[in-house]
């Protein structure tokens, strides 16, 4: 494999000059996120219903009534830091915002066309969500020091992605149809990112970013459904639920096919999905109904601890693959990678936090160690 001729250390520093590229570059993805946010308010102003609903509507959603008009902001933070490595996944951001119930979004006119279109988020008896995201992922091989990298050791890469989601969910079930639009490559300025990092935090400067993948535009279409099987309270206070979840990404940054589940313990569990990662089909954690101590009336705190796990069958992974239309750094990927995490979470009043610690298995054939590290910490509040 021969490697692309390092780039100009001037087109590697931050300024006016990158700041135009990325605008420039992103415009799609820009315009992308503008259609995002100007829709949603529009399921709020356009249909009388939606400010009127009917006394049979009303009173079918007694218990939901709270949890309905509660949109969730969360920001996630995820890196090998926790684990005491650096190297492979090493960093991942991400801010979202999941809107509170949009039911009669599509009730009429190309709306409701557009949300008859969609498979598996159009049922008529469920809550309706628009979520919206900004993220950035960022991987490196395990010598970062290196000023020409192992080529038999993962590439440097960064995916930087505006996401797109739709979600219907009752009180048991939770379907989410999600679209990602980004840039992998230099522009999606990772290598900028990791650098000031590492100036930050006073460590060593990763020197092989010149040969990271390639400029591609990525798109992803995920799907993935989430039960909540199993959920008891004892003296409505200890609770104990089971969460499993199935799942399937396609595009050409990750396809794959994932199952998997998560288990909860605490008191005054709240009443959602459980927590997830930052990985295609995760959603923002947001109220199925009003015992969630986050809109509950009658409590506003809780502390719980979990375990999950997901597995993937992995027909492509951009990163690891390397890019799809030009020659490019790559490895010989795994076909089949699982997650194990455990961690805990608090609620107080509207703000939830929760840290996860996963151990990811070996993703590449000379990957040398068994697996990876990283922690990961979601800070949200309810609206």
């Amino acid at each position: 494999m021969n490697y692309p001729q390092p780039t100009s250390a001037k087109e590697l520093l931050p300024g006016r000059e990158n700041f135009a590229r990325l605008m420039k570059t992103h415009r799609f993805t820009i315009a992308f996120a503008c259609f995002a946010l100007g829709a949603i308010p529009l399921a709020a102003q356009d249909d009388p219903a939606a400010a009127s609903p009917s006394t049979e509507t009303l009173n079918a959603a007694d218990t939901q009534r709270r949890a309905r008009n509660a949109g969730v902001l969360s920001i996630y933070f995820e890196n090998d830091y926790f684990g005491g490595t650096d190297r492979h996944y090493t960093n991942g951001a991400k801010i979202s915002y999941l809107s509170g119930d949009l039911a009669t979004w599509g009730a009429d006119g190309w709306r409701r066309s557009f949300v008859e279109m969609l498979p598996f988020v159009n049922r008529p008896d469920a809550q309706k969500n628009f979520g919206f995201a900004l993220g950035q992922n960022i991987y490196t091989p395990q010598d970062t020091d290196a000023i020409v990298p192992d080529p038999q050791d993962r590439p440097y890469a960064g995916w930087t992605y505006v996401e797109l989601s739709f979600v219907s969910k009752t009180d048991t079930v939770m379907d989410t149809l999600s679209f990602q639009v980004g840039m992998i490559g230099p522009h999606s300025y990772a290598d900028t990112t990791q650098r000031h990092v590492h100036e930050w935090i006073n460590d060593s400067r990763p020197n092989g970013w010149e040969y990271q993948l390639e400029d591609e535009l990525g798109v992803n279409v995920v799907y993935e459904r989430n039960w909540r099987l199993y959920a008891r309270a004892l003296n409505r206070t200890l609770g104990f639920d089971f969460i499993p979840h199935l799942g399937a990404s396609l595009g050409n940054v990750q396809t794959h096919a994932n199952a998997g589940g998560t288990v909860r313990l605490g008191l005054n569990l709240p009443s959602d999905f459980g927590v997830k990662l930052i990985r295609p089909g995760g959603t923002v954690p947001s109220p199925i109904d009003d015992t969630d101590p986050r809109v509950a009336p009658d409590r506003d705190w809780s502390l719980f601890v979990f375990a999950s796990v997901d597995g993937r069958a992995v027909a492509r992974d951009i990163f690891l693959d390397g890019n799809t239309w030009e020659d490019s750094p790559s490895v010989d990927k795994e076909p089949l990678v699982a997650d194990l995490s455990y961690g805990a979470g608090l609620i107080a009043g509207r703000w939830q936090l929760t840290f996860a610690q996963t151990c990811r298995t070996r993703e590449f054939k000379n990957q040398p160690e068994d697996f990876n590290e990283f922690g990961s910490l979601n800070i949200s509040r309810a609206f």
